[in-house]
């Protein structure tokens, strides 16, 4: 088994991810749309921050607990929906789920994942699940009735994806499919190509999905699910208006990982328009270029409820499966302590935006 002992830090994982993974596999699951410019912005936005540290503050027992959505979680990290986990690991999502649990947080299941939702569900991790409203609205209900029915928390519903953002890397790649993985939610209708171009992937996934959604039936959806629905993919203060207005319970700003359009801002960047937008009156979330236990902090800061893992959650894996991840969400947290400490503040309840202001230019 690797040394985890060696991976002290994000990069540590993503080059190891990057060595060892065929390489067609790495590019496609970091790659963003067209030239990376949006994928690249979500890390550099958190250097535009800087933390205002309190001193001689009694931090002897910090707690990075909280609650999201009324659940109770150990510290303020979740994991966000991500396609394919037995593309870097043969336990996939199973591995991902038994890692979440073990740390205390919130998985959150992509529909495209290799493994079944309820098998997911059985391992007991705290779970939502995340969707796309289909042509066959039938599936989408399908989908929901199957989460709630599985003791699913929530449905994330990922409201910015009427198409896949091109990918000029995944033209290029040449994907060659793990034995036996499949589109596990969705395998009486959809079989892979074993092997296809990144690009052809896409295109084949994506086939079931609706392009003509309006907010109307995301209020659909909403008067449907038993289960909270979080709005995924909020990058403005007029949307997050539109997302409370439809009946969501929560909002993740998030552009995916910068893989939609090439020229998104950095979602740390539109996080205070839609706090403001907000006004407290749902959850808001974020993620995309969250690297550090620093950089959880100054979202915390700026008002974000919790943030959100994506390819952290491939880069684990491929180091040492489950055990891999709860190393690198370990890796999260202690970096989350530290800074906390740091900063003078002992509960993620007093990580407050006078702690963080723009950095001086």
């Amino acid at each position: 088994m690797t040394d985890l002992t060696r991976f002290a830090e994000y990069d540590d994982f993503m080059a190891y991810a990057e060595a060892t993974l065929p390489q067609p596999t790495f590019n496609h699951l970091n790659a963003g749309a067209l030239t990376n410019w949006t994928r690249d912005e979500n890390r550099r936005a958190y250097d535009r921050w800087v933390i205002r540290k309190r001193l001689l503050v009694d931090v002897s027992d910090t707690d990075l607990s909280t609650t999201v959505l009324g659940t109770r979680v150990e510290m303020p990290v979740l994991l966000a929906p991500s396609a394919f986990h037995k593309f870097v690991h043969p336990d996939g999502e199973l591995a991902t789920a038994r890692a979440a649990k073990a740390m205390g947080t919130t998985m959150c299941l992509s529909t495209l994942s290799s493994t079944p939702l309820e098998d997911v569900a059985a391992t007991g991790v705290d779970c939502w699940l995340q969707l796309q409203i289909h042509k066959d609205r039938g599936l989408t209900t399908e989908l929901v009735d199957r989460a709630a029915a599985a003791g699913y928390k929530g449905i994330a519903f990922t409201v910015d994806a009427p198409n896949y953002g091109l990918k000029p890397s995944d033209r290029r790649s040449e994907i060659h499919l793990p034995t036996g993985v499949q589109i596990a939610n969705l395998i009486d209708r959809k079989t892979l190509p074993h092997y296809s171009t990144g690009e052809d992937l896409m295109k084949y996934m994506w086939d079931e999905m609706a392009q003509d959604v309006t907010w109307d039936d995301a209020a659909w959806l909403c008067d449907y699910s038993p289960l909270p629905v979080i709005a995924k993919g909020v990058l403005s203060g007029v949307d997050a208006e539109n997302a409370i207005t439809a009946g969501m319970a929560a909002i993740i700003v998030s552009n995916q990982g910068g893989r939609q359009i090439d020229g998104d801002p950095a979602t740390l960047d539109v996080l205070p328009e839609v706090l403001d937008a907000v006004d407290g009156r749902v959850e808001v979330l974020v993620d995309g270029g969250v690297r550090t236990g620093a950089h959880v902090f100054k979202a915390l800061a700026i008002g974000a409820r919790a943030v959100l893992l994506g390819r952290p959650q491939y880069w684990g894996l491929a180091v040492g499966g489950e055990e891999g991840l709860k190393h690198m969400l370990g890796v999260f947290r202690e970096g989350l302590e530290n800074t906390m400490q740091l900063a003078g503040v002992k509960r993620v309840a007093d990580v407050q935006r006078d702690l963080v202001m723009p950095a001086p230019r």
